[in-house]
């Protein structure tokens, strides 16, 4: 379950990156809760995250920012996944890089 939490994160990280504040904190808050059920306290991860919200916090007011949160603490693993997925491919649309399904369907 450690890796669910892991990916989440690296793929907030991308999303913060790319713009998408929103689902990139959807996805903290869903990893956040995740980490705690099971009981992980890695530092890097920790460092990871805090990183990343301090990205996404000047990206969004504190009510957007508090939704957000609210919406990603209430995911099931297999919702918080799903978005994940759905998400991966736009922040490689917006800076100019061919995603895996783009590639796919060129050849």
């Amino acid at each position: 379950m450690f890796g669910t939490v892991a990916s989440l994160c690296r793929v907030a990280v991308a999303l913060s990156l790319a713009g998408e504040a929103t689902t990139a904190v959807r996805l903290l808050s869903s990893a956040e809760a995740l980490r705690e059920e099971i009981g992980y306290h890695g530092s890097w991860l920790a460092a990871m995250n805090e990183e990343t919200l301090t990205t996404v916090r000047s990206q969004l007011d504190e009510g957007a920012f508090a939704e957000a949160w609210e919406q990603g603490k209430s995911l099931t693993v297999d919702e918080a996944v799903a978005l994940a997925f759905d998400s991966e491919a736009l922040p490689a649309a917006q800076i100019g890089q061919e995603t895996p399904s783009d590639a796919m369907k060129t050849r």
